[in-house]
């Protein structure tokens, strides 16, 4: 065998090896992209949860947009302590969305939990637009072209 045949079976060797690493890639990576995507989602919201927990916690309320819908928590328990506290958040993906179930825990005097639930949610929504790349389209949230739902449940211990 001549040197210029060899150094042409190498070359194709090469190539061929080269060929089975990218078509390995190739099917690898989306499936770690999607995963990535759910992670930074459910720590994103997480993140969210937890300030909105903490927000009103202190029973301070602060003039800005973005706390409007927590205010209103405050107001409505008379600037009153109640420990709300980030009780879980839980994750499923139905139909391609993914559904995001926060779990949020207090003590003290019962308030209107639906009105908490919505305000914490919107609160959430309204953290999320502003610090990451989710965007709202139709009252729906969207990161990377992945529908989010969010379901803020409040329960009274």
């Amino acid at each position: 065998m001549s040197p210029s045949r060899r150094k042409a079976q190498t070359a194709i060797e090469v190539l061929f090896i080269t060929a089975i690493i990218l078509a390995g890639i190739l099917l690898v990576v989306p499936t770690y992209l999607d995963e990535n995507t759910a992670s930074s989602i459910i720590s994103y919201i997480r993140g969210s949860a937890s300030d909105a927990c903490a927000y009103l916690n202190t029973g301070v309320i602060i003039n800005e947009s973005i706390y409007t819908p927590l205010n209103a928590i405050i107001n409505a328990s008379n600037y009153t302590y109640r420990a709300f506290q980030l009780a879980g958040v839980r994750t499923a993906e139905i139909n391609g969305t993914i559904q995001v179930n926060v779990t949020i825990t207090y003590t003290g005097a019962g308030l209107p939990e639906s009105t908490v639930e919505a305000n914490i949610k919107q609160y959430i929504e309204d953290d999320l637009i502003s610090k990451t790349n989710v965007v709202k389209q139709n009252g729906k949230l969207y990161l990377g072209g992945r529908e989010i739902e969010i379901n803020v449940d409040v329960v009274r211990v």
